[in-house]
């Protein structure tokens, strides 16, 4: 099986999937023209082997999406029709209906054109939004990693906390792997202003050890009102388990004062090389390649 990673695949991970599933590299040449069009071409002989295609879409979103389309014509050009993707992070997934008139499908107008392609399965981690696979009409396997990063991570946690009812179900998932109660935080965010409220819901979480699980922090505005609302409960420690960090100077400001004790991230993105001490970026890496030899049994 051959590995080619795209510009968006973080190194940590590359190596790691070439460790843990014993894969070589694909050998390519990129470049962008003067113009800022891309170009890539692949020198490898693959028509006889299984490829693995990993791109993840951040930063830079739009410019990655188009590299991986070019990867995916390049590769049926070499007469590959079986390739296989890997897209941890898939942006444009947060909208997958109209809120507003006028709005557009973002999942559905930027993920049909896979379509196109002879893709023999697609593999993310925590897309936001269940209902993508059945809105472009492609089988997507969709990894929750909230247990394995809890348990790479090896932390203790007595209560599971959905930041809101549409991540309901990654709390509920961890909850049981965990056996422990999980509920969810009652959050209104305004269409047009974009600003947030989060109201207090009867949750006994008192000297309790809470994680808040959810896909995607990005400002943290949520994540931080969250913390504040589980300390006014009198929770002893909260931990965010957050699959798909974005982090910024803004988020790290809004979360640094926010009382967090841990946030326990992924290395689906390219994380940055400095992060402070209560941030752990676990590798998916094995993880990812378990899913892989296990569609193939």
């Amino acid at each position: 099986m051959l590995l080619l990673p795209l510009s968006g695949a973080p190194q940590s991970l590359v190596n790691s999937l070439k460790n843990h599933c014993r894969m070589s590299l694909v050998e390519k040449l990129y470049k962008r023209f003067p113009d800022g069009e891309q170009y890539i071409r692949i020198n490898s002989d693959v028509k006889n082997d299984g490829v693995v295609v990993v791109q993840s879409l951040y930063p830079e979103q739009d410019s990655k999406l188009v590299e991986l389309y070019l990867a995916l014509e390049a590769l049926e050009g070499l007469g590959l029709t079986n390739a296989e993707l890997i897209v941890p992070y898939m942006a444009y997934s947060r909208q997958d209906k109209r809120f507003l008139v006028g709005e557009p499908i973002s999942a559905k107008a930027v993920y049909l054109p896979l379509r196109l392609f002879n893709i023999k399965r697609v593999l993310t981690l925590d897309i936001h939004s269940p209902k993508i696979p059945e809105i472009i009409g492609l089988a997507i396997k969709n990894i929750l990693p909230h247990s394995y990063m809890v348990e790479k991570a090896g932390i203790e946690v007595d209560f599971v906390l959905a930041p809101d009812k549409g991540a309901l179900h990654r709390a509920q998932a961890l909850a049981e792997s965990l056996r422990k109660p999980f509920d969810y935080l009652e959050k209104y965010r305004d269409r047009v202003t974009g600003e947030i409220r989060v109201s207090t819901r009867e949750l006994g979480v008192k000297n309790m050890r809470v994680a808040i699980v959810d896909d995607i922090v990005s400002t943290g505005g949520t994540l931080a009102k969250a913390t504040q609302t589980l300390y006014s409960l009198e929770a002893n420690k909260v931990y965010a388990i957050i699959t798909h960090a974005l982090i910024s100077e803004k988020t790290l400001q809004t979360l640094s004062t926010s009382g967090l004790d841990v946030l326990i991230t992924t290395n689906s993105i390219t994380q940055p090389s400095a992060l402070p001490t209560w941030i752990r970026v676990v590798d998916v890496g094995e993880l990812l390649c378990h899913e892989l030899k296990s569609a193939t049994k």
